[in-house]
């Protein structure tokens, strides 16, 4: 298995006028680790240029890969690509000249360049892969999910149960949903 390549050191290119840059390969297969909802089938992988910019370095690639989530309505997992257009400025927390502490204003953690010059994209692509999965997933459009009553998956087959009765607080919303259909 290839080396996990989401870390660089930015020491030298901090170091370089505003403008110079870099590519890296990137090849990212435990970004999603202990994450409950969504797992990792193959590593993310593409290619990321960094840029030196007045304030640090402006991270910018495109990876893609593929995730596991459960069926919103049966659970079963459904296998989905997941493609990320990623664009960050990361900041130094240290001076590479002097090695002296920065102020550092930015709220996200995420988004700095620790004492030691490295820049780590790990968290960053944990988060875009998150917002890239839908909220709900079907695995299939006709899914039919599970019965209330008795939790038997009804894509295998119609469960005996009886309808469950309507609750009598919803009776005048119901009304109204069959006036607006006749």
């Amino acid at each position: 298995m290839s080396e996990e390549r989401t870390r660089w050191n930015v020491a030298q290119l901090l170091k370089e006028p505003i403008g110079a840059t870099r590519s890296y390969d990137v090849l990212a297969t435990t970004v999603l680790q202990g994450e409950a909802d969504v797992s990792q089938i193959t590593p993310l992988t593409g290619q990321i240029a960094l840029l030196r910019t007045n304030l640090g370095i402006l991270v910018e690639g495109a990876l893609e890969g593929v995730v596991s989530v459960e069926c919103s309505r049966c659970l079963r997992p459904v296998t989905l690509p997941v493609s990320i257009g990623l664009e960050e400025e990361f900041k130094p927390t240290v001076d590479v000249l002097r090695g002296t502490y920065l102020a550092v204003d930015e709220e996200d953690a995420a988004l700095l360049i620790d004492e030691h010059h490295i820049l780590d994209i790990t968290e960053v692509l944990r988060q875009a892969i998150l917002l890239e999965v839908p909220m709900q997933v079907l695995c299939r459009p006709d899914c039919a999910g599970f019965c209330q009553i008795c939790g038997i998956d009804l894509n295998e087959g119609p469960c005996d149960c009886e309808p469950a009765e309507s609750d009598p607080r919803w009776a005048q919303l119901s009304a109204l949903l069959e006036d607006t259909s006749t």
